[in-house]
């Protein structure tokens, strides 16, 4: 072993060593720069040992890819190799600035289904940063001149690959030493390394390397497309805690007309009188109901998973889209309980969100997919209603990140204003232009003044740097905006509520539902959701955490076709 060891070392491929080791120093300084530039926002400390379990990780990914030298007989190709992998930096850079997460394998899932999305890609690219990448490619292929003629060396191959695992495993055994967790990160999916996706950021920075994320990805992907998934059964405290959450009796129909509109990524603080007229007109509406510090709960797939828990009151899996694994599943929709037809207004094509298995799955039987301004969908909205349609629910997409259809709006505003923050009062305040039309007809029809209205945020999207710096512009101008926090707005108007009541407590995503279905009218409804009635304010059944847990597992096994 010793003379083969020596073999793989001999002055004969002293050549290749070099270029491996210079390999390997560039590729282990850009996942630094990627962990700087893409988790600088969050001011991680990691302590000592959470530095060295990185270290190592990222170490084994250097050292892996840093391998293929000793197979590659034209060195050049090692060229190639490296700008692939500064793209997969970018793109990762990119995703983080635009969603706060590491691509994954739903990211990939939607690619293929997303169109005119070409401005929410190229707006986020930072070129001094993310060319600064290219710019080391470059610098490595000046550094060492590429010996074109070698041979391969297997065996160097196979010290180094089985170095790297050892390094690999060593940063796995010093987070869980740390952590005081279970040896389950690994192999390759995600079920058993569920904070990697955004949810826990310091478990992403010590646990992985953005360069082992394809591993994952594959493997995640794999799982998604041949519906394979863990199981977690429900124990006996799980079914305790559901006969205080589903009473087992026959369910009623909906006694009063309902619509749903989710307003894509409306934040609590852009409802003022000046950015949004027309809809903080109607949170002073006698009939109203109105909160200003609803959290968001969404996990794997934002805009998916806010449908998911204001039509059904579930929350996410704890990993991925839900939509995407368990579509076929049957959920406590209430659009399910009306007893009319009932129609989904979507900004988008079916395919996204896996809405094709999703729209049926929430109770509606008809699905209109339009792609035009905010003004036109609230028209159409007013039409359906003129029609006799009693059960709607609309979506706008239009205040998608990067906010383009600021286009769209008169608002004036200082030219000295960052830019996300100009773009995104702009996009509100475009979208309450169309919204008016829907908020004069329920102010001057009789007939949609019977309604429910549920009106709030499927999710937030400025992340922690951005709302500093727009938090920083509004103080320093004299600006009276609400903090920069995660939190959502809720409407609810329905004759039933009077004296324009206000909750200025914090509340969850998982009380909107609660909250409007006791309005309803269903006097015996079976499901009463996770969260609580914010008009009557009870004791809360059980905690935010302990609802994610039940939740991913009452939809893991299918609870509500039982």
């Amino acid at each position: 072993m010793r003379e083969r060891i020596q073999q793989c070392l001999a002055i004969g491929n002293r050549a290749n060593w070099c270029v491996f080791a210079i390999f390997a120093i560039f590729i282990f300084g850009k996942t630094l720069l990627f962990d700087h530039f893409a988790f600088r926002e969050l001011a991680l400390q990691p302590s000592f040992v959470g530095i060295l379990s990185k270290t190592f990780v990222k170490v084994a990914a250097a050292l892996l890819f840093a391998s293929f030298t000793f197979l590659l007989r034209d060195k050049r190709w090692l060229i190639l190799l490296s700008f692939i992998i500064d793209t997969w930096f970018i793109a990762n850079l990119i995703y983080m600035r635009n969603n706060h997460i590491l691509l994954d394998a739903e990211a990939f899932n939607m690619s293929s289904n997303l169109h005119g999305y070409f401005w929410s890609v190229l707006i986020y690219i930072e070129w001094g940063i993310d060319l600064l990448f290219y710019a080391l490619t470059i610098l490595f292929c000046v550094v060492y001149r590429y010996t074109t003629k070698s041979v391969r060396n297997w065996r160097a191959w196979i010290i180094v690959v089985f170095v790297s695992v050892a390094f690999r495993l060593s940063g796995e055994a010093i987070y869980v030493s740390e952590h005081k967790t279970s040896f389950d990160s690994w192999p390759f999916v995600r079920e058993r390394r569920e904070p990697v996706y955004g949810m826990h950021f310091p478990t992403t920075v010590a646990n992985t390397s953005v360069l082992y994320s394809p591993a994952y990805i594959l493997s995640d992907y794999f799982l998604m497309i041949n519906g394979i998934q863990p199981k977690r059964p429900l124990v006996d405290s799980d079914l305790q805690v559901m006969t205080m959450l589903d009473n087992g009796q026959p369910t009623d129909t909906l006694q009063s007309p309902l619509i749903i509109i989710l307003l894509e990524s409306l934040e609590n603080w852009v409802l003022t009188p000046q950015i949004m007229p027309n809809l903080y007109r109607l949170t002073q509406n006698e009939h109203v109901f109105y909160a200003n510090r609803i959290h968001t709960q969404i996990v794997g797939a934002p805009s998916a998973d806010g449908q998911l828990i204001v039509n059904t009151g579930l929350l996410p899996i704890n990993a991925g889209g839900t939509c995407l694994y368990y579509g076929k599943h049957t959920y406590p929709a209430v659009m399910s309980l009306a007893p009319d037809s009932t129609v989904c207004l979507l900004p988008h094509d079916l395919r996204v969100w896996n809405q094709t298995e999703m729209s049926p799955a929430y109770g509606y039987d008809t699905t209109i997919c339009y792609s035009d301004i905010d003004t036109m969908l609230f028209q159409k909205l007013n039409a359906l209603v003129d029609e006799g349609k009693q059960y709607i629910q609309c979506i706008t997409q239009s205040t998608h990140a990067p906010f383009v259809s600021e286009e769209l709006s008169h608002l004036p505003l200082p030219e000295d204003m960052p830019w996300v923050m100009y773009n995104f009062i702009r996009a509100f305040n475009a979208l309450d232009d169309g919204l008016g039309y829907f908020v004069r007809k329920l102010e001057s029809d009789p007939v949609l003044q019977q309604y429910t209205i549920v009106i709030t945020a499927d999710h937030r999207i400025l992340h922690y740097e951005k709302r500093r710096q727009i938090q920083q512009y509004a103080d320093a101008h004299d600006m009276n905006l609400q903090p920069m926090d995660d939190c959502l707005p809720l409407l609810i108007y329905s004759p039933k509520i009077q004296g324009n009541p206000r909750y200025t407590n914090d509340a969850f995503q998982m009380d909107i539902y609660p909250t409007y279905m006791s309005l309803l009218g269903v006097k015996n409804y079976r499901w009463k959701g996770l969260g609580i009635d914010l008009l009557e304010n009870p004791t809360r059944p059980i905690q935010e955490s302990e609802a994610y847990i039940l939740s991913d597992k009452l939809i893991r096994n299918n609870y509500f076709s039982k």
